[in-house]
């Protein structure tokens, strides 16, 4: 039986998938490697052209119809494809029968073998890598700890997976769990189907290898821990930090998160995800490398392509806002239409509500960062706080205010929708 690796993407990311496919074959002739397709194609689009080991996720994983676009709705594009990674997972291990399955997230690239990983599952059911594996009384890294904290403690855009009891058995756990709680909320905890691996150890505490190798999954959140050197050709990987330790691991494969990949392609590297990221030069050759493996791919074939499940059946954009809306009125048994259809119950609430325009995507991007005068509108905010301050006390005041963290979920907003809230409301916090 031979092992296997698989990705999962929108369809505008298949050309980053097969760069990742091209590298794995590179140094993994004995490897079956499969793309799951979490988005739709129109016929202009030319379905009949893709390569044979991408697989169209809605039509093969098993999700019935309501369940998909229930939850392709109520998902941005990260988390929807993040939330049929177990159920992937089981038709892989199911309709292939590997020994063990990788999953990668389409943006690495591997550098080397793999056998060391699959070789470690002869012994372990389930592998992860942490996302920082060096100690340091001041913290040095360029993402704060508290997105550590946030996201979990291990990266899961790399899985391993033996093909045993004790992985299905977690991925029935998983499955069940990112159905309807695979969200990227800080105020609830959640960051996508990451953070539910933080259970693992208690979980697995003898099946599960919680991987030290500074080699694998090497990515912007731990550049800061880990040296490129390159070895008569050959990259390896060394602590940054403990300059006193000479350990060197053979270079796997790094994870090109949040990088702009159209920028890349032009010779540009731009990092999206970290603020005021600190480049290292002796990263530079393996962004070139990444560079080509792009470029030799059909990534521009597939980039420009429109994610299906971003858009009424009217064209209009869904915004975060109307899929916190919905996802609220489907966890209360208010709705059970397509949210899709511009007929549908859903959409023509949004209308008569008024909240339905063309522009609401633009408030997704706004961030303290990006509004304009923010410093000007703060001072203005806090003139009018004090003023309530002082007419309704200290007590009352703050009370409002804690009270009005709830209000910034969208979710607790959905009284907008439907009066039936207005006489039974309770706030999610």
């Amino acid at each position: 039986m031979k092992n296997t690796v698989f990705t999962i993407c929108a369809k505008n990311y298949i050309g980053l998938a097969l760069a990742l496919e091209k590298s794995i074959k590179k140094h993994n002739i004995d490897v079956d490697f499969f793309v799951f397709v979490a988005d739709e194609f129109s016929l202009e689009e030319e379905l009949k052209n893709l390569p044979d080991n991408v697989i169209i996720a809605k039509d093969a994983i098993g999700i019935s119809e309501a369940k998909w676009q229930q939850m392709s709705f109520k998902y941005d594009i990260t988390e929807f494809c993040t939330s049929i990674k177990p159920s992937c997972f089981k038709y892989v291990l199911e309709h292939f029968s590997p020994n063990a399955c990788i999953y990668f997230d389409p943006d690495i690239l591997v550098f080397n073998s793999l056998d060391t990983i699959f070789n470690q599952l002869d012994q372990k059911s389930i592998i992860v890598t942490p996302h920082i594996t060096t100690i340091e009384r001041i913290y040095t890294g360029n993402l704060n700890e508290r997105n550590l904290l946030f996201s979990g403690m291990f990266n899961l855009g790399f899985l391993a997976l033996k093909n045993d009891e004790s992985a299905k058995k977690m991925l029935d756990w998983w499955e069940i769990r990112l159905e309807d709680r695979c969200f990227q909320n800080m105020m609830e905890n959640y960051f996508t189907d990451q953070k539910w691996m933080d259970f693992l150890p208690s979980f697995f505490p003898t099946q599960l290898l919680i991987s030290s190798d500074l080699g694998l999954n090497v990515a912007p959140w731990n550049f800061f821990e880990r040296e490129i050197v390159n070895i008569d050709g050959a990259f390896f990987v060394k602590n940054r930090i403990e300059k006193e330790v000479n350990n060197f691991y053979p270079l796997t494969f790094v994870h090109f998160s949040g990088y702009n990949y159209n920028a890349l392609v032009n010779g540009d590297i731009v990092q999206g995800n970290i603020k005021n990221f600190e480049g290292y030069k002796d990263f530079n050759e393996i962004f070139e490398i990444y560079a080509n493996f792009i470029r030799e791919s059909d990534f521009l074939k597939y980039i420009k392509l429109g994610y299906s499940y971003n858009y009424f059946s009217d064209g209009i954009v869904i915004s975060k806002i109307y899929r916190g809306l919905f996802r609220r009125l489907l966890e209360d048994e208010k709705i059970n239409s397509n949210p899709f259809d511009e007929k549908g119950g859903f959409y023509l609430s949004l209308k008569s509500s008024k909240i339905l325009n063309t522009h609401m995507q633009k408030i997704d991007k706004v961030t303290m960062d990006s509004v304009a005068n923010i410093e000007h509108k703060t001072i203005m905010i806090n003139k009018i706080l004090s003023f309530v301050f002082k007419i309704i006390g200290a007590n009352k005041f703050f009370m409002i205010v804690r009270l009005m963290r709830s209000y910034s979920k969208i979710e607790n907003h959905v009284y907008l929708l439907n009066k039936d809230y207005f006489k039974q409301f309770k706030i999610r916090s």
